[in-house]
């Protein structure tokens, strides 16, 4: 977010929120013990959507438009495309979007986690 121009005010504000969260898991007769959130934020938290569109920002801006690459995003479903004269051409697209550096493939072992 900061990198994105967000004022520190806000994104010290949101650490705030975020720090400190713990949860239980509870399904059929089991109930766990009380464990912290390290990441991720409240299902159903109006600023997810916001949050996700900060975070998502970097994966859907390594396209290069002028090739005839494409990305769309939205929460955790992100879409690759590309046009080429073939489908094989387009596919050689689309792969090398998934492993280039920050790509689909990448964005696990690249990722920081941070605000």
């Amino acid at each position: 977010m900061r990198k994105r121009g967000i004022p520190l005010e806000y994104t010290e504000w949101l650490k705030w929120c975020l720090d400190g969260r713990k949860t239980t898991l509870a399904f059929d007769n089991f109930i766990s013990e009380i464990f912290g959130v390290g990441n991720g934020i409240d299902q159903g938290c109006p600023l997810s959507v916001i949050i996700s569109l900060f975070y998502n920002a970097d994966l859907l801006d390594i396209v290069n438009r002028k090739k005839g690459e494409l990305s769309l995003g939205f929460i955790d479903d992100t879409l690759f495309a590309a046009r080429g004269r073939s489908f094989v051409e387009a596919n050689e697209k689309v792969k090398a979007i998934m492993e280039k550096e920050g790509g689909g493939t990448r964005v696990e072992q690249d990722a920081e986690c941070g605000i």
